[in-house]
């Protein structure tokens, strides 16, 4: 039964994720039971929650009420049309009994996927731009032509849209541009609220989030800025409020209804990270697209913390999976500088104000990096301190600038580019964010005693992006965890200024793979405006075969590129893929593990008038290798070999080409390679497709080797806002019980995804074995130190009455990625210390 924790875009938290004193461990989830909070007393009535039945194939909901009578739980919502199973209502142990049943699959757990942060309020005096995105994949020139994705549907899966902007239509309803849509839950809505879980749906899917209508507009806002597809029609389905998070339920009722209302695109900026690619959202993402429904999806935020960290819906094998490139340029609010004589660029961090327009700094004294252990490199009383970031938070050093008395707070990047900063909480003083080279200018006439000021005007100001072209820091690693190829293509997404709602400001820059997605979702409507008779799979081998690859953005110069991994094969060419002339396919393929030669077919269909020549040539991406969270980076130059090599393809026809790779040698044990495939013709424009594959057995990956976990330890408390618990070790003696407590856990890291987790308990005096439902497809710990906690209480509620007062260990077994569950080489375990229960 899974049982994962919630997750967005950016940082993952959860209902079990670990804070300790005595050692480090955020959070991932708790898999196999029900949250709860850390209480002396067992809960033996686990309350009901939402669960989502996957239904064996010819099974209908009919047929489980039938197989299940007597069972107390309430069916919910049957995915029929999009996915074989049911969501239901009951309570943790009845859950487990369904998932007994030969009629079922499976029994997923109702996982949340986090929000996005509120945008928030902008100057009304922008100038808004889109144009840089646009040329960059060229669907400015296909605009050129009078492809404008007219006729075309695209639905909007995320926080609603803001349909009286006037850049989206400016209405709601038929003969509006949002012409589809509803609010699948309210504006009050948060599934990870107990206060909120339970929709309040209605028929207006209105944007208080502002993300949704960003997407909209970088789909194909017509306006002050100009998206993709400027003419296609909308589809706005809210399954956000204005705060907070969601559930895979509403976002699969989400997609079901933007089946019915005939999108012929859907756009979902939204996922849950180091998932696997059966989970329901992304199976029900992939029955859209054989319904002839084009899905694509963010391929995730979280490339810093290494490869294998996609997302689900995005990971789904018929989902097109978008990276993200940083646009050569980002928009933000500026600030004159008199002693520069010119604009630089600048955001807020939040909480503090928002400086005032026609407003000034004090000037501006060099303040150091003003950690709490530093000493104060000058005096900022009455004065604005001008501090760089790095080493501790961005609240610590607001709270010593603002202790000493600084009227404002100026924080310069430590690296390359601007930045964007949170977690001061109610700050009385604007605190401001810089790039590193206007950081290190204004720096630079501070130690002189010029004292800058930072005058605020209102206008907006273009600054580089020194990652402009290249893979965005934050863009997720494939592969999926069952080493299927991810993500497929590339779009620009970091940087990208668009519609937000008017009451925000109307326009905002923003940055993540929810940008990126939105930029291939409107070419896809491109491609359907253009070709109306396209299927999915023939949008997605389009816009795939003719991206163009993206270089190695930690050292560009050396001529290397980015891991196939990473980019797929690239960043779309609306206009190549509009006059494509023949397709590759596969577009991505996984060559598996080994260290010895791979060999796969793709197969070259011809479109043309004539016949046209092809010669077979390939070009090596880097490759990762070492660490999964910290990967280092190596050159991958394997042998590729072509059968044939050179043909010629008469019109409509098809021919098969065999690849074998062969790793080099040389190329160390773990490491994660790939390439780019290209068939160039004599004439016209080439074709790619691309490809990863595993050096050595996938199945050596360590799962429970970590220095620290697994472990037992004591729950201390949990943090009302993010679920985290705080632990402490475990005293020397120390016994525990079920009704008196302290409350014991168990915390595991998972260094790799598992396909199945088994966790038993034995009773050392007796030798009585107590196992509980074994867990399949289990995310992994997405960071060095982050660990579940399993907890005691969770186990007892599950099993009323087992644990009895004596001896005890627990026992933890892992199957690994992709092992076979007959083979004993394929678990690793763990067996804990003895502790005692007491009655």
């Amino acid at each position: 039964m899974r049982r994962n924790s919630p997750d967005r875009h950016g940082r993952p938290t959860g209902p079990r994720g670990t804070r300790t004193t005595a050692f480090a461990a955020a959070a991932i989830a708790l898999p196999l039971f029900a949250a709860s909070a850390p209480a002396a007393q067992a809960n033996t009535e686990e309350p009901p929650q939402v669960w989502l039945v996957e239904l064996a194939p010819g099974v209908g909901a009919s047929v489980l009420e039938a197989a299940a009578h007597g069972l107390d739980y309430e069916i919910r919502h049957d995915f029929e049309r999009v996915w074989n199973g049911v969501s239901v209502e009951t309570d943790p142990a009845t859950a487990r009994r369904l998932e007994r049943l030969d009629l079922v699959e499976e029994v997923w757990s109702d996982v949340l996927f986090m929000g996005p942060a509120r945008v928030g309020d902008r100057p009304e005096e922008a100038q808004p731009e889109l144009a840089q995105a646009i040329q960059t994949t060229r669907a400015a020139d296909a605009h050129d032509r009078g492809v404008t994705g007219e006729g075309v549907k695209v639905g909007i899966i995320d926080t609603g849209i803001d349909y009286t902007h006037p850049d989206l239509g400016g209405c709601f309803g038929p003969d509006c541009r949002v012409a589809y849509g509803t609010d699948f839950v309210g504006d009050e809505f948060d599934s990870d609220d107990p206060e909120h879980t339970e929709p309040v749906p209605d028929e207006d899917p209105a944007d208080c989030g502002g993300h949704g209508t960003h997407v909209a507009g970088i789909v194909g806002a017509d306006g002050n800025v100009t998206g993709v597809a400027p003419d296609v029609e909308f589809g706005a389905y809210k399954v956000f409020g204005c705060d907070g998070s969601t559930s895979s339920e509403v976002i699969m009722q989400a997609l079901e209804a933007a089946l019915d209302d005939g999108m012929d695109v859907v756009n979902l900026s939204l996922g849950q990270s180091f998932q696997w690619p059966g989970y329901p959202t992304a199976e029900a993402a992939g029955r859209l697209t054989e319904e002839g429904v084009t899905v694509v999806a963010s391929m995730g935020n979280d490339g810093e913390t290494g490869i294998y960290s996609g997302s689900a819906p995005a990971v789904g094998s018929d989902v097109i999976a978008v990276a993200s490139t940083d646009n050569p340029q980002q928009r933000m609010d500026a600030a004159f500088v008199p002693a520069l004589d010119r604009r630089i660029g600048y955001r807020s961090i939040n909480d503090t104000p928002e400086p005032e327009p026609g407003a000034a700094t004090d000037p501006l004294v060099w303040f150091g990096r003003a950690c709490p252990d530093d000493a104060s490199e000058g005096d900022v009383a009455g004065k604005a301190a001008l501090i760089v970031r790095g080493t501790c938070t961005f609240k610590e050093k607001y709270a010593r600038a603002v202790a000493e008395g600084a009227t404002s707070v100026v924080i310069y990047n430590d690296r390359s580019g601007p930045f964007g900063g949170t977690g001061i909480e109610d700050g009385p003083v604007p605190a401001l964010a810089l790039t590193d080279a206007d950081g290190a200018d204004l720096h630079d006439l501070a130690t002189i005693g010029k004292a800058p000021v930072l005058e605020f005007t209102g206008e907006t100001v273009l600054v580089d992006l020194p990652r402009g072209g290249l893979a965005s820091s934050f863009t997720a690693y494939g592969p999926a965890p069952d080493l299927s190829f991810k993500p497929d293509v590339t779009a620009p997404g970091g940087g990208i200024w668009s519609t937000v709602p008017v009451a925000d400001g109307s326009y905002e820059s923003l940055s993540g793979t929810s940008m990126s997605s939105p930029h291939v979702a409107g070419a896809a409507a491109l491609l359907l405006d253009d070709d109306p008779k396209l299927t999915p799979r023939d949008v997605r081998t389009r816009l795939a075969n003719s991206a163009k690859p993206v270089a190695w953005g930690e050292n560009p110069d050396l001529g290397e590129l980015e891991a196939a991994h990473r980019q797929g094969t690239g960043v779309i060419d609306v206009i190549d893929a509009l006059d494509a002339e023949a397709c590759l396919y596969p577009t991505g393929v996984n060559t598996g593990d080994g260290t010895g030669p791979r060999t796969f077919e793709l197969q070259l269909t011809s479109r043309d008038s004539e016949i046209r020549s092809y010669e077979l040539t390939h070009r090596s991406t880097i490759a990762t290798t070492g660490d999964t969270r910290d990967p280092g980076f190596t050159a991958a130059e394997p042998k590729v070999t072509f059968e044939p090599k050179h043909l010629n393809l008469y019109p409509g026809q098809k021919a098969t080409v065999t690849v074998t790779v062969e790793p080099s040698a040389d190329l160390p044990l773990g490491s994660v390679f790939g390439g780019r495939i290209t068939a160039r013709p004599d004439s016209g424009e080439s074709l790619t497709a691309a490809y990863s594959g595993y050096q050595g057995d996938y199945l050596a990956i360590p799962v429970l080797e970590h220095p620290e976990f697994p472990r037992l330890a004591v729950i201390v408390g949990q943090d009302p806002e993010t679920h985290e618990f705080d632990y402490r070790d475990i005293k020397e003696g120390e016994t525990f019980s079920l009704t008196e407590g302290p409350d014991l856990a168990a915390l595991v890291y998972l260094g790799h995804q598992v396909s199945a987790m088994e966790v038993s308990a034995e009773n050392a005096d007796t030798g009585e074995i107590i196992e509980w439902e074994p867990e399949q497809y289990l995310q992994r710990s997405p960071g060095p130190d982050d660990a579940m906690g399993i907890h005691l209480e969770d186990l007892a509620a599950a099993r009323p009455s087992a644990l009895e007062p004596g001896q005890w260990t627990f026992h933890v077994k892992v199957l690994k990625a992709l092992g076979d569950q007959a083979n004993p080489a394929h678990w690793e375990q763990w067996e804990s210390p003895a502790f005692t229960l007491t009655d």
